[in-house]
């Protein structure tokens, strides 16, 4: 503490409070609390001035006091802290109010004091001085006070001490504030006010080796909202923004106090909780999660948006004992929970298994065009009535040289993800226009386009180029795109479509029923064809449902002038039903599996049959 004689002189005074600024300067620059560097201040003052009582207070965002130091008011914090700023609020509240200082010498009937006297009288305080701290950019950040045993006014010293006083005050809360609002930004999310990853990596330490200690396991539950890129690109980032904060807020009700609970970023989140090592307590919380956050919520403009989480779920100690493991193994549980079942898995060894086959899956993927491991097969289209081949749909396969024939299903989400869809994409394109522009038959080739494609800047001019270099016409070409696209970025889709269809190719949206709102799909762009998905068309025999949807499909598409294909027909009763419901096209093993194009070589020649009833001469009988 800075020493003194008891009644010092203004030189003195101005010495010593330069001396404290820059111990408060090297407190500051050392990280030291606010209360521990104003109650040092407080502190020297009174050793300046021995008749004062001297307080610091903060006042908030929302005009609410704080009390921040006053070593000898050690009372003072009980009938300060909460308190509103007013025109009538003792000294302090009504100096920061005002925006000046306030001087009140007769605590007892001085009217701003009225409805808080009885605590200052009650510690022997008699009169108050108070002073705005001001930041320099005009903020008010709270009141540096004088209090006194006698009702008397402030002298000059004390009155130079004060004016020192405020600044070295506003410093030091300035720099809190600033310090605070940087630690923020390390360890919380602004946008949710969870804790980020950083948050993770410093608690998750310590509650696995408590945990350790106490012989508890816990549990680590990877939170995604399951299509929720469709929610941004639909209704927006500030709605999405909306969603996340009101999932944040169910996810801290389902939560308890105690758990860790952090956003480690976009949708995904993740909760720690500490949990008894025998017991289904993880598998009752994941429910819990699954169904807290799953459903509709409800926004101001009126909306109401569907979210459906999906939860995956690692323990500690049994499926690892270090953080990164633990983390690693509840994304792989999160990422092989599936659709439509109880939205939670827990990790199991032969998900990682599963996880590595993909990794490798992905990077072998991305190599197999310049390997020559690609090729492109051939399905027939056929007319549903007269049974007439109007054209074939191309499709891509892949024989592995060390795993042979791997499924499209399997590599063609590690093309997307890998991003080797697009030279895949262009590949079967290329090829496929190839080999039609060698037929006879002037049948039309349909080509799957990914929405990875679609969104290229120079699509559009791939196609052109590819009819150019092929010579196939463009009225022989059709591509097929996924209602997915129009989820994704429904303006680029757009204009890349209306550019493929002004060179002369039509265009299908193919899997139709199974997105995400299939009117508004066909009203977002004038298709040719829409392609029935296999799903319905294989149920609809045995399922009203399956049933109906076919048949709103098709008169959906004839209402709107559109052709319709069936694709998965397997079975004469599906053809019969199919043409019942006036049907245009149909697809499926029954006409011809895909294979390579020389297998329909007869389909393809120069005396190619008329219909495909030759090759299924029960259609006749239908």
């Amino acid at each position: 503490m800075l020493s003194g004689p008891p009644l010092a002189n203004a030189d003195f005074v101005k010495e010593r409070l330069q001396t404290l600024q820059r111990e408060m300067l090297v407190g500051i620059a050392s990280g030291e609390s606010l209360l521990n560097m104003m109650t040092l201040l407080c502190h020297e003052v009174e050793a300046l001035a021995p008749e004062v009582i001297c307080s610091v207070i903060s006042v908030d965002d929302d005009g609410r006091l704080s009390f921040i130091a006053g070593p000898s008011l050690p009372e003072a914090s009980g009938w300060v802290n909460g308190v509103a700023i007013g025109p009538n609020v003792a000294s302090c509240g009504t100096a920061i109010f005002r925006r000046e200082s306030v001087e009140v010498q007769d605590i007892q009937t001085d009217p701003l004091w009225e409805d808080f006297k009885n605590h200052a009288l009650h510690h022997g305080l008699r009169a108050c001085w108070s002073s705005p701290i001001e930041a320099p950019d005009g903020r008010v950040l709270g009141a540096f006070a004088f209090y006194y045993r006698k009702s008397r006014g402030a002298t000059d010293l004390e009155r130079l001490i004060v004016s020192k006083c405020v600044n070295i005050c506003a410093m030091a809360i300035e720099s809190t504030d600033a310090r605070s609002r940087l630690n923020e930004l390390a360890f919380f999310d602004p946008l949710t006010g969870l804790g980020n990853r950083a948050t993770l990596r410093k608690r998750l330490a310590l509650t696995l080796q408590r945990a350790s200690e106490m012989g508890r396991s816990v549990g680590i539950f990877h939170v995604d909202l399951a299509d929720f890129r469709a929610i941004n690109d639909l209704h927006g980032h500030s709605v999405g923004d909306i969603v996340l904060r009101k999932v944040a807020d169910r996810l801290r009700l389902v939560a308890s106090e105690s758990d860790l609970i952090v956003r480690m970023g976009g949708d995904e989140f993740l909760v720690a909780t500490t949990v008894d090592a025998e017991g289904d307590a993880c598998k009752e919380f994941a429910r819990q999660l699954v169904e807290g956050l799953s459903g509709r919520y409800d926004l101001e403009s009126g909306e109401r948006i569907a979210v459906e989480a999906v939860v995956g779920v690692s323990n500690f100690p049994a499926d690892g004992k270090d953080q990164d493991a633990l983390l690693a193994h509840a994304e792989t549980a999160r990422r092989c929970v599936k659709r439509g079942g109880c939205g939670y898995a827990f990790f199991e060894s032969e998900m990682q298994r599963e996880q590595h086959r993909r990794r490798i899956m992905q990077r072998d993927v991305g190599l197999a065009v310049d390997k020559g491991e690609l090729s492109v097969v051939f399905q027939p289209q056929v007319d549903a009535r007269t049974v007439a081949v109007g054209g074939f749909e191309a499709l891509l396969r892949w024989n592995h040289p060390e795993h042979g024939s791997i499924s499209p299903a399997d590599f063609i989400p590690a093309a997307e993800t890998s991003g080797a869809i697009i030279a895949m994409g262009a590949f079967v394109l290329r090829e496929a226009c190839k080999e039609a522009a060698r037929w006879t038959a002037q049948l039309k080739v349909a080509v799957n386009v990914s929405a990875a494609q679609i969104v290229q800047a120079d699509f559009a001019q791939l196609v052109k180029d590819v009819l150019s270099e092929t010579g196939l016409a463009p009225e022989r070409l059709e591509v097929e795109v996924t209602e997915s696209l129009f989820i994704q970025d429904l303006a680029t889709a757009k204009m890349t479509l209306r550019e493929i269809k002004d060179l002369g190719v039509s265009v299908a949206i193919d899997d139709f029923g199974t997105g995400y709102s299939s009117l508004s799909t066909l009203r977002a762009f004038p298709f040719d064809r829409i392609k029935v998905d296999r799903s319905f068309v294989s149920d609809m025999i045995n399922n009203s449902d399956a049933a109906a949807i076919v048949n709103s499909v098709i008169g959906l598409g004839r209402a709107m002038g559109l052709r319709v294909v069936a694709e998965g027909v397997e079975s004469d009763e599906q053809v019969a039903m199919l043409r019942l419901l006036r049907c245009h096209e149909l697809q499926g093993y029954l006409f011809g599996k895909p294979m390579p194009i020389r297998a329909y070589a007869h389909l393809t020649g120069p005396k190619h049959p008329r219909t495909y009833s030759s090759a299924l001469p029960k259609l006749r009988e239908i």
